[in-house]
C-alpha cells in the first residue's frame, strides 16, 4: 500500500507526482555507468531524492579515475552525508555533515552545488538537505579556487557505487536524478516546502542542463544505454546511462510522493537480515523471528501480504 509521505509526513500542496524510483540491492552490486566527455569541471549541480535501506557507506554519484582521483557524493558508515574527494592521492574535498540520516522510512532530498570560482571556500560546495543548507560539518574541507574536479571530466562516472568495482553501494532507492552542467542551482528549482513545513518535490523547469547534464526518472526498463533502458536520460541530451545488475524488476513505484511501507532492519529480531529495498527478509534458524514495518497502524483498515520463498 502507497501512502503519500515525502521525507517525513504531510500532504502534497500540488499535482506534481514521482511515479518511478529504482531500487539498488546492494548484494546485487547494481549501478548505472558513463564515461563523459569533459564538461564544465569548476561549476554544476547534482539533485536527487533517495530513501536509504540499510543506512551505510552508499554513493549517490561518483566519479572515478582510481583510488587517488575521484570525487563522490554519498552516505558515511555513521549515517552522515558525505561529499568527498581526492586529486594525486591528496584529500582535496571532504564535507561530512554532523547530521546523521538515520530513518530507513523517509526519503530525503539532496542537492549539491559546486562553483569552485569562488573566492570564499565555502561558497564552493553547497550542500542542502531536504531544502536547508548544510552548515554543521564533523569535517569540512573545501577545494581550491577553480578547482578542475573529477566530475566532468573524461571518466567514469557511477550511481550506485564508488567506481573501482564494489566498493560503497548504494541500498536502497532513487528517483528524480538531475545533474545540470555549467549552473549551481538553488534547492527550490527542485522542491519546495507544503503548507505543513513539509519539503516535497516539484517540477524543475530549466530549460539547459548543459552538455553533461542529464535527468533519470526511471520509467523504462530495458537493460541497454538508450531512451528505452532503465537509466534513461530523459533530459533531451540523450546522456543515457549503462546499467549492471539490475533488472526490470527494480523498477517500483515507491517514491518521495508515495512512499511506502518497508521492513525496518532498526527495529527487528537481531540476526535477521533484509534485502531488496527492505522488502525481503531471511528468516533461517531454529528459534522464532520477528521484524517490524516502518509505519504505525493506529485506526482504519489495512491490507498487506507476504510471500514465503523457501521453506
Amino acid at each position: 500500500m502507497g501512502v503519500t509521505l515525502p521525507g517525513a509526513s504531510g500532504e502534497v500542496k500540488e499535482s506534481y507526482e514521482i511515479s518511478n524510483s529504482l531500487r539498488f540491492n546492494d548484494d546485487d552490486v547494481p549501478y548505472l555507468s558513463k564515461t563523459f566527455s569533459s564538461g564544465n569541471r569548476k561549476t554544476f549541480t547534482y539533485s536527487a531524492w533517495f530513501k536509504i535501506s540499510n543506512a551505510g557507506n552508499a554513493t549517490l554519484f561518483s566519479a572515478h579515475v582510481d583510488n587517488n582521483n575521484r570525487l563522490r557524493i554519498a552516505t558515511n558508515g555513521s549515517y552522515r552525508l558525505l561529499v568527498f574527494g581526492k586529486e594525486s592521492g591528496t584529500t582535496n574535498i571532504n564535507l561530512t555533515s554532523n547530521q546523521t540520516l538515520q530513518d530507513v522510512s523517509a526519503w530525503y532530498h539532496v542537492v549539491v552545488a559546486f562553483d569552485t570560482t569562488q573566492s570564499t571556500s565555502s561558497n564552493r560546495i553547497k550542500v542542502y538537505l531536504n531544502g536547508s543548507q548544510v552548515t554543521s560539518y564533523e569535517t569540512e574541507t573545501y577545494p581550491d579556487q577553480d578547482n578542475q574536479t573529477m566530475i566532468n571530466n573524461n571518466t567514469g562516472h557511477y550511481i550506485g557505487q564508488r567506481g573501482d568495482g564494489s566498493s560503497d553501494k548504494l541500498d536502497g532507492y532513487l528517483t528524480e536524478v538531475h545533474f545540470i552542467d555549467g549552473v549551481a542551482k538553488s534547492p527550490t528549482d527542485f522542491g519546495e516546502f507544503n503548507d505543513n513545513g513539509v519539503w516535497i518535490p516539484k517540477r524543475y523547469t530549466g530549460d539547459n542542463y548543459g552538455t553533461n547534464g542529464f535527468y533519470l526518472q526511471f520509467k523504462q526498463t530495458g537493460t541497454s544505454a538508450n531512451s528505452s533502458g532503465i537509466g534513461a536520460d530523459t533530459s533531451g541530451n540523450d546522456n543515457h546511462f549503462t546499467p549492471t545488475n539490475l533488472a526490470a524488476t527494480d523498477i517500483t513505484e515507491d517514491t518521495c510522493t508515495n512512499n511506502f511501507c518497508t521492513m525496518n532492519p532498526l527495529y527487528s529480531y537481531t540476526g535477521i537480515t533484509f534485502s531488496e529495498g527492505n522488502l525481503q527478509t531471511n528468516l533461517g534458524g531454529s528459534n522464532h523471528r520477528w521484524g517490524t514495518g516502518t509505519f504505525f497502524v493506529e485506526s482504519g483498515k489495512w491490507y498487506f501480504e507476504c510471500k514465503v520463498l523457501s521453506d
